[in-house]
């Protein structure tokens, strides 16, 4: 496929530009790649912390790109509905009787 040559003139336009060439999947997958990474970094702890905190750091992102403009705003409701359930997830494990 031809793509026609990028009109960039700020970082934005180059943000904007990537997207729509990959027809709105990049940026959604970098916050999919984010979350990944941030799992495995948080691995030491438990895994319901790590996926809680991973999830609630993807959100704030997910939310600030789609206040920019870079993701779709069901990417930012799905984002906050995965952080809600790690939160529930994290709250009962830490209620359980050992």
């Amino acid at each position: 496929m031809v793509y026609a040559y990028p009109n960039i003139t700020k970082v934005s336009d180059l943000a904007v530009w990537s997207n729509s060439v990959t027809s709105g999947m990049f940026w959604p997958l970098i916050l999919f790649a984010l979350f990944v990474i941030l799992f495995f970094s948080f691995k030491q702890y438990s895994t319901e912390r790590a996926f809680a905190t991973s999830s609630f750091v993807t959100m704030i992102i997910g939310i600030l790109m789609g206040v920019i403009g870079l993701v779709n705003s069901y990417v930012v409701i799905l984002t906050m509905v995965i952080a809600g359930i790690s939160v529930v997830v994290l709250r009962n494990t830490n209620n359980r009787e050992y």
